[in-house]
């Protein structure tokens, strides 16, 4: 059976599993595919040493952080970095179940997330701070942080208070709803009704997200519509193995 090392971010405790949105879709496909695989914790302060010491190439697009996760070494210990590329590998590696992969609306779900996940960072991040990782890290986490949006976690969480995020969900929310109604081809719970494609995960996986940060934040989220409860209930097997 073909294992994988997913590289992961640790929290205080490891036993609370995994909390990152983009591991997330990584973690969901390997437990829908029911491929075996160990999670490698590492975090904000031994992301770097532990990924050059296995030879991923830092990304030098200044779009993002130099290295991140989900990364994943495979037996022939090639390494693949992103979600998407992950997906792609691992329906390579196991076409069954299928995870459907479909680019375009891949794209799709991942531009109605960002609308959702982007207004949520400045009352995310500072929990995540505070609640989540070990407070070894929080200098390392709040310094990358700051160079990605030009402010301290602080002067996030002062200049957009929680009921103005939540206000500025609320175009994304309906564009969930509207990418959960208009490819039903039935009833079911999935974009596409009863048949489930990976673009389902990248959804699931900001709620999963919002779950493991903060339960109330998750509460509010998965209370929008319906169809969000229906979508995270059908997922709900695939988020039990969080380790």
């Amino acid at each position: 059976m073909t294992t994988i090392k997913l590289y992961d971010l640790a929290r205080v405790t490891k036993s609370g599993g995994s909390w990152s949105y983009n591991v997330w879709k990584t973690r969901l496909a390997l437990n829908y595919k029911g491929i075996s695989y160990t999670t490698i914790w590492v975090d904000h302060s031994t992301i770097k040493s532990t990924l050059e010491a296995i030879g991923v190439t830092p990304n030098t697009s200044g779009k993002g952080f130099e290295y991140t996760v989900p990364t994943v070494k495979l037996q022939d210990d090639s390494i693949i970095t992103e979600s998407a590329k992950i997906a792609s590998k691992l329906e390579d590696i196991q076409p069954s179940p299928s995870l459907r992969l479909d680019t375009n609306l891949q794209a799709e779900a991942d531009s109605v997330v960002r609308m959702v996940y982007a207004p949520l960072l400045p009352i995310y991040m500072p929990h995540v701070a505070r609640e989540v990782i070990d407070k070894s890290t929080v200098p390392a986490f709040a310094k990358s942080r700051h160079a990605r949006f030009g402010m301290s976690l602080e002067e996030m969480e002062g200049l957009i208070g929680e009921e103005q995020a939540w206000e500025a969900t609320k175009p994304g929310f309906e564009a969930m709803k509207k990418l959960l109604r208009e490819r039903k081809e039935d009833e079911g719970p999935f974009i596409h009704g009863s048949q489930l494609c990976y673009a389902d995960f990248v959804l699931v996986a900001v709620f999963e997200a919002l779950r493991r940060v903060g339960i109330d934040m998750f509460e509010k989220a998965i209370g929008m519509d319906p169809s969000f409860e229906k979508l995270y209930d059908a997922c709900e097997a695939w988020v039990q193995n969080d380790q």
